[in-house]
């Protein structure tokens, strides 16, 4: 029998093995390092679409919150000058201070109107984001529904302590009472004027008739002394 030769293996045959392993072991790595990519791109993605549903982002939040606070501010001081004119005794300044309540209630009107429209811009986006939680209670509407909440809550006590402590129905019925004091003042100050008048006629009858009186005298005298010489 003839010998067995061995083959002689290539000279590249360890390349030939390394490569595929290094081609194996560089495909998991990349994979993992896109698995942990695409879970930062869906966490993203999914905080997007949450916000993108709320229709409202942080930033628009803490807005509404500077213009509510702002409208609350312009109304208390305004009906703080109201108040301030609200004692007045003549009638030029019950006059002064009707003027002032009802400028003052034309400004607080716009200004209410303006705080009501901050809180409804609130209010839609706040009762959507209550819908969507009783269906999606995931991290990022969550994460959404706590500025928001506290957004809406902030602006809704706002809105409700101006309408409480400064009700355009309080503001009316202090106008209408200045009203009255106006009415009672300028009938009191006609009849002041019509006493003045009458003690002013009487003082000149009085007048008139001691000068009548006088004449009388002086005439009574004259006609003594005439006699007298005529004796």
């Amino acid at each position: 029998m003839g010998e067995i030769k061995m083959l002689k293996r290539p000279r590249n045959f360890k390349k030939m093995l390394i490569l595929p392993c290094m081609c194996s072991i560089t495909f998991y790595l990349g994979s993992q390092i896109m698995t942990h990519t695409e879970a930062a791109f869906i966490h993203e993605t999914k905080v997007e679409a949450t916000l993108s549903t709320a229709i409202i982002f942080p930033k628009t939040v803490n807005t509404l919150k500077e213009q509510s606070e702002k409208h609350k501010q312009f109304i208390e001081r305004e009906y703080g000058t109201m108040k301030g004119k609200s004692k007045a005794t003549s009638i030029e300044e019950i006059k002064q201070a009707i003027s002032v309540w009802q400028h003052g209630r034309e400004k607080i009107v716009a200004e209410k109107e303006a705080l009501q429209n901050v809180y409804t811009e609130i209010e839609a986006p706040y009762n959507q984001i209550q819908e969507e939680l009783k269906v999606n209670k995931d991290e990022s509407m969550q994460q959404v529904s706590i500025y928001v909440n506290e957004g809406f809550r902030s602006i809704k006590e706002k809105r409700d302590y101006i309408e409480k402590e400064i009700s355009l129905k309080a503001i009316d019925e202090q106008i209408q009472a200045l009203q009255q004091q106006l009415n009672v003042a300028i009938e009191a100050e006609g009849q002041k004027k019509a006493e003045e008048q009458k003690k002013a006629e009487e003082q000149k009858k009085v007048e008139e008739q001691k000068k009548i009186e006088e004449q009388k005298k002086a005439e009574e005298q004259k006609k003594i002394e005439e006699q007298k010489k005529a004796e």
